[in-house]
């Protein structure tokens, strides 16, 4: 960082990268026995919309990657178009260390496809113990996770976050995963496809 940038309270970007996915990896372990967290056996990543013709051809290299990388582990892949018009890939499996490793390469794939900065988020759905889902969220511009943990109340209409335990969840595995540490970039992710 130059002296300017200093001066203006500029800060270098944090390089867009999955390498920091593999976290997720060792912190499931401690998140199913500490926090009673047990993984739905899907994940995704999701990124602005790519142009058709290089959208196909993406999905057809991860899915031929998949199909060499993932024999034994029986992993498939889904792509989808939300409402809002960002792409998703949703595997599912039931390897949780082949899910992460499964969403590295897709991610790696499209940045070396020169589309890293269309990379949004990828995204863990967990079961808690009182039956709610919750998900871990990894920016990938960031670099970090955060947890987003929904209210399921069916009689209110408007969308709330349970503030309170994404906090507590936060501070628990604070050692095991890189939790983004400014609230405010927390982000919700709503009406999830998994």
């Amino acid at each position: 960082m130059g002296f300017f940038d200093a001066l203006f309270g500029r800060q270098k970007p944090t390089p867009v990268g999955p390498e920091r996915l593999f976290a997720m990896g060792t912190a499931q372990v401690t998140l199913e026995v500490e926090q009673q967290l047990t993984p739905t056996g899907s994940a995704a990543i999701c990124f602005k919309g790519i142009a058709s013709g290089a959208f196909s051809s993406i999905q057809a290299d991860l899915e031929q990657l998949l199909r060499l990388a993932s024999k034994d582990d029986q992993l498939t892949l889904r792509p989808y178009k939300d409402n809002l018009g960002y792409s998703w890939f949703i595997f599912t499996g039931s390897d949780f260390q082949a899910l992460v490793a499964a969403l590295h390469m897709a991610s790696q794939t499209l940045i070396d496809k020169g589309y890293g900065s269309q990379l949004l988020f990828a995204i863990f759905p967990f079961k808690m113990a009182d039956g709610k889902e919750m998900y871990w969220i990894y920016s990938y511009k960031r670099s970090s996770f955060y947890p987003f943990v929904p209210k399921k109340n069916t009689s209110d209409p408007l969308r709330q976050r349970d503030n309170p335990e994404e906090l507590r969840l936060a501070a628990a595995i604070g050692k095991e995963l890189p939790v983004e540490q400014e609230y405010e970039r927390w982000f919700p992710v709503w009406d999830v496809p998994l």
